[in-house]
């Protein structure tokens, strides 16, 4: 059973004071006899009909949500060898079934405690039990967020940004029927990594993403402590790409410039950028070097206690941009794998498995490659041991450079070098950007093997051309 905060403080736009009566207002006619009190008792604890008793208070999200996927997950059940009839699959492809039932059962042996959902209709005969599995068809506002009845007034909200776990219990809203994908991510870094307010915030939480990535929540003040990345940061539970939203439902998927490009300001055409890679984009929104124009030139000019790109400069390095280049070096920047249809998600996350008894493609949220990732286009591998080669390579560069530093190897130059202190010479700092920019990418030059090895070759050179003079 999932375990969920209630936080009522994040609900946007709007308190949750659903009503179970869907209106409209029109043009006002005579006044008519005075009705009976009225009341906010429900002879269910579902409602179902696609948020029909929500859309009162929260019309544009029910309107967003019922052009999602999720609304349509019973009828996807249709399609190929998924069945309408098959309990395994009703049970996260409807509203309010609350009875375990594992692959490959047919009957429920054990109810839940609810009475209303649609697993207390299934395989019911009668017109009411018709309409109520007519009603509680597909993934409803009240799936994520509890049943709204019977008493509307006593209804508090499922709510939490939280896909973490408390004991054995996950926060999650999504668990139910995405427990594959969070049983991965919590083996994730995105998974384990601590929550970070502030400045780093924006890629280092998941209320941070939200409120700078979705315009509905740009001002909205969120509740401490905040929560790590997980399923609603990366992903908007109420848009999907069939209305306002993306494919996947994810948040964002614009296109993101790099932020040092000498001789180029913000927005200019001219300025590189990753975009058109679909979901990629969202991973490129936060996986980038971070360090502009001033910024890079001071490094080098002067020194700085951050030397080089901020860590996880991917982006930068899959396009082959936005690391310091020593003039009059040239620098290969285009590679094969820039013609990945979907670049970090094809060959981060999606492969082919055997998944509820059928081999289909499935998005793995531990975001490890596999070699089943690359064999598309490497033809013949049976492991890592090609990328595992030319990685060996890369560190031997790093290295190399480091020697001519004085360091025993790289990691020792990493740990140890100081680039402000006395005697450090400007193309000293230009020599070694290269080496903390390919070192944080930390792909050791997988990501964009010819840019990698010009970076760290050319810094090679222009440290021992100029270490003669």
């Amino acid at each position: 059973m999932v375990a969920v905060r209630r936080w009522i403080a994040l609900v946007p736009l709007a308190v949750m004071a659903l009503v179970f009566m869907a209106g409209c207002e029109g043009e006002q006619g005579p006044a008519g006899p005075q009705g009976p009190p009225g009341g906010s008792e429900s002879q269910y604890t579902y409602a179902g009909n696609n948020g029909e008793d929500c859309y009162h208070c929260h019309a544009r999200t029910v309107a967003s949500v019922l052009l999602t996927h999720h609304t349509m997950a019973y009828e996807d059940l249709a399609e190929g060898e998924k069945s309408q009839v098959d309990p395994y699959c009703l049970q996260c492809h409807t509203t309010g079934w609350d009875s375990p039932i594992a692959h490959g059962e047919t009957e429920i042996t054990t109810y839940g405690p609810d009475v209303n959902g649609y697993d207390d209709y299934w395989g019911v005969d009668g017109e009411e039990a018709a309409e109520r599995r007519a009603a509680l068809e597909g993934v409803q506002c009240e799936s994520c967020h509890g049943a709204m009845g019977p008493d509307f007034n006593e209804h508090q909200p499922l709510l939490s940004f939280n896909d973490g776990m408390v004991g054995e219990e996950s926060q999650s809203l999504c668990f139910k029927c995405h427990g594959t994908q969070i049983d991965e991510w919590s083996t994730s870094t995105h998974g384990n990594i601590s929550p970070r307010t502030g400045s780093c915030a924006p890629c280092h939480s998941a209320e941070g993403f939200i409120q700078a990535n979705d315009p509905a929540y740009a001002t909205f003040t969120f509740s401490t402590p905040y929560s790590v990345i997980g399923c609603v940061t990366c992903h908007d539970p109420h848009a999907g790409d069939l209305g306002s939203g993306n494919i996947h439902q994810l948040r964002q998927v614009g296109a993101v410039e790099v932020n040092y490009a000498p001789g180029t300001e913000p927005g200019d055409d001219e300025r590189p950028r990753m975009e058109g890679y679909g979901p990629a984009q969202t991973c490129a929104q936060c996986h980038h070097a971070r360090r502009d124009n001033d910024n890079v030139a001071g490094q080098i000019d002067e020194g700085d206690g951050h030397f080089g790109p901020h860590h996880s400069a991917q982006m930068d390095m899959y396009i082959g941009a936005g690391c310091y280049e020593i003039d009059g070096a040239t620098y290969d920047t285009t590679h094969s794998h820039q013609y990945i249809p979907n670049a970090c998600v094809d060959c981060h996350m999606v492969r082919e498995t055997l998944l509820h008894g059928a081999l289909q493609d499935h998005s793995f949220h531990t975001f490890e490659p596999e070699v089943g990732s690359c064999t598309g286009c490497h033809t013949g591998w049976t492991d890592f041991t090609p990328v595992a080669t030319f990685q060996a390579t890369i560190t031997a560069k790093l290295d190399e450079l480091a020697v001519l530093f004085g360091y025993i190897d790289f990691v020792d130059m990493e740990e140890n070098w100081d680039s402000e202190a006395i005697g450090v010479e400007v193309w000293q700092r230009e020599a070694a950007y290269a080496a903390f920019f390919v070192f944080d990418d930390g792909s050791h030059g997988v990501h964009n093997p010819d840019y990698a090895m010009d970076l760290l070759q050319n810094a090679i050179d222009h440290y021992a051309a100029m270490d003669t003079k």
